[in-house]
């Protein structure tokens, strides 16, 4: 009220008659009548004074006022509102009318602005803003702004061609509501991230594949990105070798194995190598996979093994947007085996005794007396694995996500919490990870992108001694056999007695009292990326990247002691304390610069980016190794019919000698959009048919260091190793030949097929170790590997009306892999070998013809064929004399096996209707040879089932079960010996079909969605439960067959849980 009479008093000591000459234009239907007095008073010079509430009420006003006197426009703006006006100077007071009343009205005013989510953001003009249900809408000006009233509870419905609609529910009014479209991939070309740069689909020559990011990761609880690529993208064999809490990623082979070096694929995260099973997958954008040699050639040195391209989600202008994410469940062993008790395992032992010659070892009395249980301390019956393995484990996993900004700044920030517990004793792990993803406008043509990201991951494991292995206790587990007491009762004055058989730890003991191991990992990211816009078309990219690894170990052990097996005797053992520390550290810096350009002239549009990379690694002790690059790229496409792709790229390499360090490695694509020609343009069946074909070069320099130069021991002076200075880069040639189909006119049906040919030339291999000095000898380039392969995908999503969705999606790929030269003969590794004309890795040993049977011996007893050993007796494993010299030798050795299947294949299927949602995923390989006896994989409890010689393990059911003996002739194993050497030689026999057909997952979830949620604030609410890794079909038995199986092999882990996505 003061104010109000200052102004008055002011006015009446300055009262003046001009001023009403200036004319005023302003049209517009609707506008708010604050909207309409801001337009009047830059026009006139004169300032409005009223009271805000007021006029917000007012209904908006339409006009057209075209060159009107200042006074007659005031007039005509005022002629029918509830209010009056007059002229003090240069104020005009707005007030009530004399008995007017204001209509009461409950709507509220919403103004605001629509973006596209591009980087930078660009307002969209146009877009249709319609108020459901209701004839009441707007359209945005041609900066986007918008203002439009509406009522408590209206959904506002944003719609513009080439975008997804969107709806805002009203809770209040707004002054500056920000609002972003999506793309919408279906009425546009799709805009995939391909090598250094985004491009749509239809200007592609080259094969890329893009996982499905919402069928494949959203919403489902997976604890690391590789196992989401299990069954979402062809050409790529994924292999989850693990279920070890904090050790489950998957490994990744893109169209084969092309190396006996490093064939990892290479994983670029926002344009930096990183380990993708770090990121928190609620944060993934995009993944696009890079399969031919035009797609990955941009990458060079590291390309060789296919490229996998990661992006993070961003900040899109709008409203401050946040998610919760979450999923709790337990996990459970796919595998828990079945060994035989006590009982049992002592008359098998006693059989294996009287097969080689011997006696009984235990007594009938002693059998019985275990059998009946009523002196479990003198004649145990223990279950190892009962006391070992854990039937259910807890996991958990909690994202939050805050994102939001404007025209000037985004920002994305997710936290997340990841916890799992192991099957067996003292194991868990933990993960924390802290994402912000900030894009900066500093201006309309320049963008900064600021990314950090830390990562902390805790694993505990159980300390064994001697080992630092978490999964050795499961070994231990498979070779004590059940006649072994865990731990006997406490005796007063004396401390805890652990059970003990021969070497074997007993593992209840040390889950108990042998302390634990802990690995803590902790990794810091920074990652920095300008762009600049120069002029239209021509950009600037600069990004400087900078990671630090730190790795701290830290062990301790208790006391404890064991009770002697074999002397009945108490003994002390392990007895002394230990703690143990260490840590290390690593760095990698990453600086880059590109420039690229777009021209589009009539039909002919052109891409070219070049630019330059150097990147350093440094492991923290003084093993640096750098990468150098520079590179070249261009696309043309004409009439978006025909298109060409061309690329070069020059890496330098510290990893070889002087006149080595660079490789060159150029690629060229062509395409053909056959339904864009004139005979098939109106085709009502044939909606997108493309023809690609491509062929280039990769390079691959996953080595390790100094393989170039001879190693000195720094303790004695004496050469540790042999380098080579010749050595030089693998390479690898591939041709690509594909097709990407369309059918009918919503494109309900597709199909994307692919056939390759992938030569790796010059593969560094290193010889047998010298017999002078056991040197090796040095690497050099001698070996040649070719992958042929045939890829399908078929994609089906029929129209089944409103309610109603189906997606099915199989895939199949077929790749095959043979040494095609390899100078210097056969290298043999034990049970491996590398020969010409055979796949890499190929097992080698004895071919067998079944078991040996009575009529295979003479009356005598003699054999009449050829046997490994002179005593051999029907039971026994019968190897093959494949050079026909009358005896088993090292001569007869063969190629017996192949370890990697040729055929993988998936089929994800998914439904919806109405708010329920259903999917489950289908995945599996074809035949492949897995090894029961190989290094590694330690199945003893098969081929060495009474462990003897403490190399086998405690025979399951299954292998008492099938074990020859005269009244089983037609077994799948051989007889029971104290010495089972003879039948343990690396062979066929103990090669099986490890083909299966997995239940990846079933999904079932339950979309919640009301306007009472959304008048809450609550825009998505969503419920799911889920199975992961439910059942496998497989003919093998007590194992897992994608982890390989084994008493080393932490198996698979099923996992139920219950998740929600709730959006505010």
């Amino acid at each position: 009220m003061k104010l109000t009479a200052l102004l008055l008093t002011v006015a009446c000591l300055q009262l003046s008659a001009t001023g009403y000459s200036q004319n005023i234009s302003l049209s517009g239907t609707d506008i708010p009548l604050d909207k309409v007095f801001s337009s009047i008073e830059k026009q006139s010079g004169y300032f409005f004074f009223y009271k805000y509430k007021e006029i917000e009420q007012a209904t908006p006003v339409s006009l057209n006022l075209k060159n009107i006197p200042f006074k007659q426009a005031l007039e005509l703006t005022f002629q029918n509102l509830p209010f009056t006006y007059s002229i003090e100077d240069k104020t005009i007071i707005v007030s009530r009318k004399p008995g007017s009343t204001l209509a009461k009205d409950e709507s509220l005013t919403i103004r605001g602005r629509v973006f596209d989510t591009y980087e930078p953001p660009v307002p969209i003009p146009g877009v249709s803003i319609i108020i459901k249900g209701k004839n009441t809408g707007t359209t945005t000006d041609n900066d986007g702004y918008f203002t439009i009233k509406a009522e408590k509870g209206d959904v506002l419905v944003f719609s513009m061609i080439s975008y997804k609609k969107r709806e805002y529910t009203v809770t209040r009014s707004e002054k500056s509501l920000t609002i972003s479209l999506e793309n919408d991939v279906a009425a546009l070309e799709q805009v995939v991230v391909t090598g250094m740069s985004e491009q749509q689909v239809k200007h592609i020559a080259s094969s890329i594949a893009t996982l499905n990011v919402k069928s494949n990761i959203e919403g489902k609880p997976i604890t690391s990105l590789s196992q989401a690529l299990q069954g979402g993208v062809t050409g790529i064999n994924v292999n989850q070798g693990s279920g070890l809490p904090g050790g489950d990623a998957a490994a990744i082979k893109i169209r084969g194995i092309t190396t006996l070096n490093n064939s990892d694929a290479l994983v670029l995260v926002d344009g930096v190598p990183m380990d993708m099973n770090y990121l928190d997958p609620v944060t993934i954008e995009s993944v696009t996979v890079l399969k031919d040699a035009a797609a990955a050639a941009i990458y060079g040195a590291r390309a060789a093994n296919g490229v996998i391209l990661v992006t993070t989600k961003r900040g899109v202008p709008g409203k401050v947007s946040v998610t919760y994410d979450a999923y709790a469940g337990v996990q459970s062993p796919n595998q828990i085996p079945d060994f035989v008790d006590a009982p049992t395992y002592m008359r098998m032992y006693n059989v294996a005794m009287v097969n080689s010659g011997g006696q009984p070892f235990y007594s009938e009395d002693d059998i019985q007396k275990t059998l009946s249980g009523e002196d479990p301390i003198n004649y145990p019956n223990t279950d190892w694995a009962d006391l070992v393995i854990s039937k259910y484990s807890p996991i958990t996993s909690h994202s939050l996500s805050v994102s939001g900004g404007n025209e000037l700044a985004r920002f994305a920030i997710t936290g997340n919490y990841l916890y799992q517990d192991g099957m067996i004793p003292v194991n868990h792990a933990n993960r924390y990870t802290l994402r912000a993803n900030t894009s900066i406008s500093l201006s309309k043509k320049f963008l900064v992108y600021l990314d950090a990201l830390t990562i902390k991951r805790n694993t505990l494991y159980p300390n064994r001694p001697l080992d630092n292995g978490g999964s050795r206790i499961l070994d231990d587990m498979y070779r004590l056999p059940p006649t072994v007491l865990p731990k006997y009762p406490d005796v007063e004055g004396y401390p805890t007695m652990y059970g003990r058989y021969a070497d074997i730890v007993n593992p209840v003991a040390y889950a108990e009292r042998g302390g634990s191991i802990k690995y803590e990992f902790a990794q810091t990211n920074i990652n920095l990326q300008p762009k600049w816009e120069v002029f239209p078309g021509f950009n600037l990219k600069g990004q400087f990247s900078f990671r630090l690894n730190s790795d701290v170990y830290k062990a301790q052990r208790d006391n404890y002691y064991f009770f002697d097996y074999y002397t009945n005797q108490l003994v002390q053992t392990w007895a002394v304390q230990r703690d143990a520390y260490s840590q290390t550290r690593d760095t990698y810096y990453y600086l880059a610069g590109s420039a690229d350009y777009t021209l589009r002239a009539n039909k002919h549009q052109v891409f070219a980016i070049g630019g330059y990379s150097m990147e350093q690694y440094n492991n923290g002790y003084y093993d640096i190794s750098s990468l150098l690059s520079g590179f070249a790229k261009v696309n043309y496409s004409y009439d978006d019919k025909y298109l060409l792709e061309g690329s070069i790229r020059v890496d330098g390499s510290s990893k070889f000698g002087p006149g080595n360090k660079f490789g060159y490695f150029p690629s060229v694509a062509l395409g053909w959009n056959l339904h864009n020609e004139t005979f098939l343009k109106n085709s009502s069946l044939i909606k997108n048919l493309k023809l690609r074909a491509s062929y280039g070069q990769l390079g691959n320099e996953s080595i390790g260091l100094y393989q170039y130069q001879n190693l000195i021991s720094a303790t004695d002076g004496t050469e540790t190793s042999w380098g080579n200075p010749n050595i030089t880069w693998e390479k690898v040639n591939m041709f690509d030949v594909g097709t990407d189909i369309s059918l009918f006119p919503d494109k309900s049906l597709s199909f994307t097929v692919d056939y390759y040919n992938k030569v790796t030339k010059d593969i560094i291999l290193k010889p047998v170790v010298s017999l002078v000095g056991a040197v090796g000898k040095s690497p050099l380039n001698a070996g040649s590997v070719r992958n042929t392969g045939l890829e399908a995908t078929f994609t089906y999503t029929p129209s089944l009306g409103k309610n109603l969705s189906l997606t099915f999606k199989p895939g199949v790929t077929y790749n095959k892999n043979k040494i095609i030269s390899l100078p210097g003969g056969d290298l043999i590794n034990a049970v491996t070998i590398q020969r010409e004309g055979y796949a890499l890795g190929s097992y080698f040993g004895y071919k067998t013809n079944g078991l040996l049977q009575a009529s295979d011996f003479n009356a005598d007893g003699t054999p009449k064929i050829p046997v490994v050993v002179t005593d051999a007796a029907p039971g026994d494993v019968k190897y093959l004399d494949l050079n026909h010299d009358g005896s088993i030798t090292d001569a007869d050795r063969e190629v017996i096996g192949d370890p990697t299947p040729k055929l993988n294949y998936f089929a994800d299927v998914s439904f919806s209707w109405k708010k329920f949602d259903l999917e489950f995923l289908v995945q599996g390989v074809g035949k492949y040879d897995y090894s029961a006896n190989i290094a590694g994989k330690s199945s003893g409890y098969l081929w060495n089932p009474l462990n003897f010689d403490y190399s086998g393990g405690v025979p399951t059911n299954y292998r008492a079960a099938n074990t020859w003996r005269p009244n089983n002739t037609d077994a799948l194993f051989p007889r029971l010996l104290a010495n089972p050497n003879r039948n343990t030689l690396y062979s066929d026999f103990w090669l099986f079909n490890g083909a299966y057909t997995r239940m990846k997952f079933i999904q079932l979830g339950y979309r919640l969605d009301s306007k009472r949620l959304k008048l809450l604030g609550i825009t998505s609410l969503r419920f799911y439960v889920n199975a992961q890794n439910p059942f496998v079909l497989t003919s093998l038995k007590q194992t897992d067959p994608e982890s390989g199986g084994g008493s080393w092999t932490y198996g698979i882990m099923k996992t139920y849980t219950f998740g929600v996505h709730v959006g505010i």
